[in-house]
């Protein structure tokens, strides 16, 4: 006899299940890393823990963002990494010498995996959307076993029982609430006990074998990476051709976001950094309420998540088409300081290589302006106080390492800030911000630039910004 899970797939509820049929409208999207990836990467951790360990990952809690409306759901990345698996309320329990899984009342079986998962129910889906459920985990997804989240407490139970000397869980932190919380009570109340009497399992943090793991991309996570940071750079062609004096900071953040979504972005990769004039000095500044004033310089931190994986991309423009020869001034230097570090970027090149390449023509201009009065030091860390990048992945700051490896991605993105009022600083050049960031492949025999195709020469902005685009049109 079938189990009642199981059975349910069987049924004709909501147009989801047709003719035993019931995955067929689960996943719409075809573009997504295969099955098989993901499975050898949960390989790879119960190879990394060994026989004597298993290993517990969670999902991403869901979180609230007023009343009763929830923040739109992002998979947890080391979950998604191992699982591909987009829904909340899931677990993964990972066993190398085998956990026995009761299947249902005549068929038991010895398995290495089981996701733990959301049970279909045709009355939370009418409101909240379909599920995947188990079948679907497993057909799908490609996971090996697949039960109701509810069969938790009893596996993992089993799991401790099985003669393993280490747990690798991950700590059940205080923002984990509701639904998930509950699911996780087994971990919280075996992680006190165990340090209450003094267990003999070893409890260890699954997450620096996961990140090890993250650090060099693989052919399917790069291509990922390729069409966030293409479709970030189509979107920055888009503002640039668009963007004019009169418009507002969140005119402009539209565009970019009308860009992403049309080509297929879930997310954008972080909130959006449209700072125009006195805004573009400000590092994180996504506030974009500003009316944008002709001759304001604007500085346009935005990218795309596709898949999971986020590019990060930042052009900084004239908002009326043309730069100012200050602003020319500041903007050629740092596209110097960009592109001396992009060419240090190869296999066996330490970061701090590719840090000083930039640091240096940065600190050579700066002085040439006058806006420096000396070489010496750091105090070119007062107008460019930030780092030159860090890795991109499936969090938008990655994992990484200082050594370059083939299969690594960072970013590439100095930047000269210069408030009002600098001290000893020509208030010609206040207000001036400009940062210009690519998404850079470190290749077996250097790099790639995979967001090139947003335009960065002076000449080329200047001449796309010629054009009217689709931010241009009056909404009517």
């Amino acid at each position: 006899m079938k189990s009642a899970w199981y059975i349910i797939l069987g049924l004709v509820t909501l147009g989801i299940a047709q003719e035993n049929d019931g995955l067929k409208y689960i996943q719409y999207d075809t573009d997504v890393i295969t099955p098989s990836e993901y499975k050898t990467r949960r390989d790879s951790v119960m190879k990394m823990i060994g026989q004597d360990a298993a290993a517990v990952f969670y999902s991403s809690p869901e979180r609230m963002r007023n009343g009763d409306v929830d923040f739109l759901y992002r998979q947890a990345d080391n979950f998604y990494y191992l699982t591909g698996f987009t829904e909340a309320n899931a677990l993964l329990i990972l066993s190398p010498k085998g956990i026995r899984v009761k299947v249902n009342d005549s068929t038991t079986i010895t398995t290495n995996e089981v996701l733990f998962v959301q049970a279909r129910n045709p009355q939370a889906e009418a409101w909240t959307g379909r599920r995947y459920g188990t079948e679907g985990a497993m057909k799908i997804i490609g996971i090996q076993s697949s039960l109701p989240n509810d069969k938790f407490k009893s596996i993992f139970q089993q799991t401790l029982f099985s003669g393993i000397k280490y747990l690798y869980a991950q700590s059940v932190t205080s923002d984990v609430t509701g639904q998930l919380r509950e699911l996780l009570s087994p971990i919280v109340s075996y992680v006190d006990n165990a340090k209450r009497y003094n267990s003999k399992i070893e409890l260890r943090d699954p997450n620096a074998i996961v990140h090890t793991m993250r650090i060099i991309k693989s052919k399917q996570e790069i291509e990922m990476l390729r069409k966030a940071s293409e479709i970030s750079a189509i979107a920055h062609n888009q503002a640039m051709i668009s963007v004019e004096p009169g418009m507002y900071e969140y005119e402009v953040q539209a565009l970019y976001e009308y860009a992403f979504q049309r080509q297929g972005s879930e997310f954008n990769g972080y909130p959006c950094i449209n700072g125009t004039a006195e805004n573009s000095v400000i590092l994180h500044y996504n506030t974009n309420r500003k009316k944008i004033n002709n001759g304001d310089i604007v500085l346009s931190d935005c990218a795309a998540e596709y898949r999971g994986y986020s590019s990060d991309v930042t052009r900084s423009y004239p908002a009326n088409g043309k730069f100012t020869k200050e602003q020319k001034e500041i903007y050629q230097i740092v596209l110097n300081a960009q592109k001396a570090a992009i060419a240090k970027i190869k296999p066996g090149v330490m970061w701090n290589e590719v840090s000083a390449a930039a640091d240096s023509v940065i600190v050579e201009g700066l002085f040439s302006l006058g806006i420096m009065k000396q070489k010496e030091g750091m105090g070119f860390k007062k107008f460019y106080n930030h780092g030159l990048g860090h890795p991109v992945g499936l969090n938008v700051h990655d994992v990484g390492q200082q050594m370059m490896v083939s299969g690594m991605l960072y970013t590439v993105e100095p930047g000269i800030y210069i408030p009002e009022n600098s001290e000893g600083v020509d208030k010609k050049y206040f207000n001036i911000g400009i940062r210009i960031e690519d998404v850079i492949l470190v290749t077996e025999n250097g790099n790639e630039n995979l967001s090139v195709s947003a335009v960065r020469e002076i000449s080329d902005i200047e001449l796309l910004m010629k054009k009217k685009g689709i931010g241009n049109q009056p909404l009517k």
